[in-house]
């Protein structure tokens, strides 16, 4: 059996701001509230499929703890910009219930907890998910309200991108090197990106892992940390960012795409200092190829562990 469930939204729209008292998040200082089916519908919150911003997404600081940067930096974020398309659920009453988003996702304004999408009319807990990340398009794509404004929407229709990121990082006394004289130096305390990448993946057979942690909802929690990882593939990588420092190669203060295509991988990304993209799923000829790599990792951890991950 499958079904199809349009975003046609409650009371009136996808998202609202204020739509009955079922209760809100804080984000941005202000009190922001998602839609919700009322108790007496019938339905459980195993239906429920939210978006979330997950490990990274307000900045990244540097230090020798988890999640911290090894090599000094520290990274802020202005955008963090996903484009999600569909949501299939598998139960083993219910068959493929698929949820249709569309959504152009603004990380940074979602609530901490997340915010509804939608609820799926299923009445036992998905046994595995499935979703893409496509490219943005025109005329299918749109905002999702209130958190995205209509300009970040234009962005992504207008570049094609799956995923834009945008931000800087900063260490006192950062040095940017030449990625094949790692001796030629000079100061860079702060570097820009602003990078658009236009590589749709769908993931499959993704199961919730932690069976301590109860997750009656589909949540799909988006990381930003996977282009500042190590190892490709790796559960508890290193975070390092004098890379994306190195990789400004007319030393600008920007770095580039077109400067990442530039850069031989095996050059730049060394096992000497510590990177290792034996877990890659294609050929890691360029520092494009690395990042392009690592942003594939913004969806495989995003619900539990995904088996699959496929190029659209």
């Amino acid at each position: 059996m499958r079904g199809t469930s349009l975003l046609s939204g409650l009371c009136g729209g996808a998202l609202l701001i204020g739509c009955g008292d079922d209760g809100g998040a804080t984000t941005g200082g202000q009190m922001m509230y998602t839609t919700h089916g009322s108790v007496s519908d019938g339905l459980s919150p195993v239906g429920d499929v939210i978006a979330a911003p997950g490990d990274g997404v307000f900045g990244v600081e540097s230090g020798s703890g988890v999640g911290q940067i090894r090599d000094g930096w520290t990274v802020e974020y202005q955008k963090i910009l996903v484009s999600l398309g569909t949501v299939t659920l598998t139960t083993a009453a219910e068959g493929d219930v698929e949820v249709v988003a569309d959504f152009i996702i603004d990380l940074q304004s979602l609530p901490v907890g997340g915010s509804l999408l939608e609820r799926a009319d299923i009445r036992e807990r998905a046994s595995t998910i499935a979703f893409t990340l496509p490219r943005a398009s025109a005329g299918k794509s749109r905002p999702l309200s209130p958190y995205t404004v209509e300009q970040d929407a234009k962005l992504m229709v207008d570049g094609g991108y799956a995923i834009y990121v945008e931000g800087t990082i900063e260490k006192a006394g950062g040095m940017s090197c030449k990625p094949e004289a790692p001796a030629d130096c000079v100061p860079a305390p702060l570097v820009r990106f602003r990078w658009g990448l236009p590589h749709g993946v769908a993931y499959g057979d993704c199961e919730w892992a932690d069976p301590t942690v109860a997750n009656e909802k589909v949540t799909l929690t988006f990381p930003a940390v996977g282009w500042l990882q190590t190892a490709i593939g790796a559960d508890s990588p290193t975070l390092r960012a004098q890379w994306i420092a190195d990789a400004d190669l007319d030393r600008d203060g920007e770095t580039t795409l077109a400067e990442l295509q530039q850069i031989d991988a095996s050059t730049l990304l060394t096992r000497r200092r510590g990177y290792d993209l034996s877990g890659a799923s294609g050929t890691i000829a360029t520092a494009y190829d690395f990042l392009r790599e690592q942003a594939r990792v913004l969806g495989l951890r995003s619900y539990g562990e995904c088996a699959s991950a496929r190029d659209l």
